[in-house]
C-alpha cells in the first residue's frame, strides 16, 4: 500500500529507532505521513505500541491502524497516561508533535514521563513553529545531550545555543518535500495570490485604560488583531470585556476581592476561550484592589462606544471576499470562532467548529461548495475536493498557512492547479506579516538539511553538558539502554522517583 518514498521513511525510521532511540518525522504536508507511521508501527517489534494523538484525529487514526493492522493503545494529548512506564520493549508514536514544542507545559511533562525508556517516533510537518526552540524541545524527547558525538556534534545542547543544527537535523530529523514523490503521485502546482484588506480605524481603542489588568499595550494589540479579523471578532472581544466588568462590579460592591478564575467564568462556554486564557487573562491581570467602580463604569462606556461604531462600519473585508469567490470548491479559513460565523450567515455555507463538524461531510460529498472554518480543520484531514484555500486570517503561527493549504494540496489532488488567496492587512500596527516573514526565514534555515560536510569538519574540542539526569544514571551504573533514551523524559523521572524505581526503568536490551 506504501509509495516507494514511503518505504524509504519506513526504513530510516526503523533504522534510527533502533540506533538512536527516536526520531522526528517531518515530511511536508500532504506527503502520507500518517501511512509511514503506522507501517512503522507494523513491523517495529515491540512488546507494547501507544500512538497520541490530537481528539479530533482520532477516528482517522483508528481506520488507519485497521487499515495495517497495527495493534496500538491510543490517547490524545490531553489525556496522556501517567502512570510509570512498564519496563518493556515500548514504541510511542506522537502525531502532531509540535503540539508539544513548550517544555514548560504540563502536556510536555507528561509525554517526557510517559515515553521515558521507550523508542519515540514524532510525527509533525511543522517541527518549527516559531524559533529553533520548538525543534530543541522535540529533540530532547529523543536524544541526551551526546547522543551523536559519533558524529561530531559532542553536545546537542551546545549546537542549539549556537545555531549550528544542521548536522543533528541530518541525523534525527526525515524531511522531505513534493520532489520526491513519483511521476504518479505528483499533484498540481500551488498558486498563491495576496489581497490586501484595509482594517477599520477606531481611535478609540487607544482611550482605553484597562483598568483590571497590567499591559496595556498588549491589549490594545490583541483588539487591533480581532479588527483585522472582522468587525464580528473585535464586537465579540469587547462583549467579553464588558461581562467581565459586571462580575467586577458586582464583587467591589459585595467588598469581597474579585479572583482570577472569575475572569475565566465570564469567557466559559466559548469556543476559542483558550486563546483568550492563555494570551491575555492569565498573564495580564492583577488584583483589583481599592478601585473605584467609577473607573470601569467609564471604561464600560468607552467599550460600547467601540462596539456600536464597529456594527456599524461596513464590512468591507467580507465583501472583497465574495468578490474573490467563483463557485469552485473552496475552503475558508479564519482564527476566530465569530468571524467564521458572520462569514457563516453572509454566505450561506457550511461551518466547521469544535463540536460540530457534519458540515465537513457535507463538502466532501459535494453537497455544499463552501466551507468555513477556523483551524479545528487544519490538520489532519484529507479535503482534496477543494480548489480553492482562502487564508482569511493570517495566523501569529506560519506553520499554519502550510497545513490549511496542505488540506488540498496533497496526494490525491487531481487538479493541474490548487489556489491560495492570502488576506493580508493593509495596516502595519500589529506587523503580522512582518512577523510571519522572520518566522519563515528561521524555519527554513533551520530545517534545511546539510549532508556536504564531513563529521571531520566539525570541531571536536567542545564536551557533552552533564545534566543532573545523566551524572545520576552515571554514578548508578545506570545501562546504557536507558542512557539513550531521550534527555526529557530522564530528567522528568529523575525529578519525582526514587532511583529504584527509576532503574526498574533499565530492564530492556542493553
Amino acid at each position: 500500500m506504501l509509495a516507494d518514498h514511503q518505504v524509504v521513511a519506513v526504513e530510516r525510521a526503523l533504522h534510527l529507532l533502533e540506533t538512536r532511540g527516536g526520531v522526528v518525522l517531518a515530511d511536508d504536508v500532504g506527503l502520507g505521513k500518517s501511512f509511514v507511521a503506522a507501517e512503522v508501527m507494523r513491523r517495529f517489534n515491540a512488546v507494547e505500541t501507544e500512538l497520541i494523538v490530537p481528539n479530533a484525529l482520532i477516528p482517522q487514526w483508528r481506520a488507519t491502524l485497521v487499515q495495517f493492522a497495527v495493534d496500538a493503545c491510543i490517547s490524545t494529548h490531553d489525556s496522556i497516561d501517567a502512570a510509570l512506564p512498564k519496563p518493556v520493549r515500548r514504541l510511542v508514536v506522537v502525531d502532531e508533535a509540535h503540539a508539544f514544542r513548550n517544555p514548560a507545559t504540563q502536556r510536555y511533562a507528561s509525554l517526557a514521563r510517559r515515553t521515558a525508556g521507550a523508542r519515540v517516533l514524532l510525527v509533525t510537518a511543522t517541527p518549527l513553529c516559531n524559533s529553533v526552540e520548538d525543534l530543541e524541545a522535540l529533540i530532547r524527547l529523543i536524544a541526551r545531550d551526546d547522543l551523536l558525538a559519533d558524529l561530531g556534534v559532542p553536545s546537542i545542547d551546545v549546537a542549539f545555543e549556537r545555531r549550528d543544527v544542521e548536522r543533528l537535523v541530518s541525523a534525527l530529523v526525515i524531511r522531505r518535500d513534493r520532489s520526491v514523490l513519483p511521476q504518479s503521485l505528483q499533484f498540481g502546482a500551488l498558486e498563491r495570490r495576496v489581497i490586501r484588506h484595509p482594517v477599520l480605524y477606531l481611535g478609540g481603542i487607544d482611550d482605553l485604560t484597562f483598568p483590571l489588568v497590567q499591559d496595556h499595550a498588549i491589549l490594545r494589540r490583541f483588539l487591533r488583531r480581532r479588527l483585522e479579523s472582522s468587525e464580528a471578532a473585535f464586537t465579540e472581544s469587547v462583549r467579553r470585556q464588558l461581562r467581565f466588568y459586571e462580575r467586577a462590579l458586582g464583587a467591589i460592591a459585595a467588598g469581597r476581592t474579585l479572583p482570577k478564575h472569575e475572569y475565566r467564568r465570564s469567557f466559559a462556554h466559548e469556543e476559542d476561550k483558550a486563546e483568550y486564557q492563555d494570551v491575555l487573562f492569565w498573564e495580564l491581570f492583577a488584583p483589583p484592589g481599592e478601585l473605584e467602580p467609577d473607573l470601569i463604569l467609564v471604561e464600560m462606556r468607552k467599550l460600547e462606544a467601540l462596539m456600536a461604531a464597529a456594527r456599524a462600519a461596513p464590512a468591507t473585508k467580507r465583501s472583497m471576499l465574495q468578490e474573490t469567490l467563483t463557485g469552485d470548491p473552496t475552503l475558508i479559513f479564519t482564527g476566530s470562532v465569530a468571524t467564521a460565523r458572520d462569514l457563516q450567515a453572509a454566505l450561506k455555507c457550511g461551518l466547521v467548529t469544535s463540536r460540530d463538524r457534519s458540515a465537513l461531510h457535507a463538502f466532501e460529498n459535494g453537497r455544499i461548495q463552501t466551507l468555513v472554518s477556523t483551524d479545528v480543520a487544519s490538520e489532519g484531514l484529507n479535503l482534496q475536493r477543494a480548489a480553492v484555500i482562502v487564508h482569511y486570517d493570517i495566523p501569529w503561527n506560519p506553520v499554519k498557512l502550510d497545513q490549511r493549504n496542505g488540506r488540498a494540496h496533497r496526494i490525491g489532488q487531481t487538479r493541474d492547479l490548487v489556489r491560495a488567496i492570502y488576506f493580508f492587512p493593509e495596516t502595519r500596527e500589529t506587523r503580522i506579516v512582518e512577523t510571519i516573514a522572520r518566522k519563515n526565514r528561521t524555519r527554513r534555515k533551520v530545517l534545511k538539511q546539510s549532508e556536504s560536510q564531513t563529521p571531520e569538519a566539525r570541531s571536536h574540542t567542545l564536551r557533552p553538558r552533564i545534566t543532573r539526569a545523566s551524572a545520576c544514571t552515571r554514578l548508578a551504573a545506570v545501562p546504557d539502554a536507558l542512557a539513550k533514551r531521550h534527555k526529557a523524559g530522564i530528567e522528568q523521572l529523575m525529578s519525582e522517583l526514587p532511583l529504584t524505581d527509576l532503574l526498574a526503568l533499565v530492564q530492556l536490551e542493553a
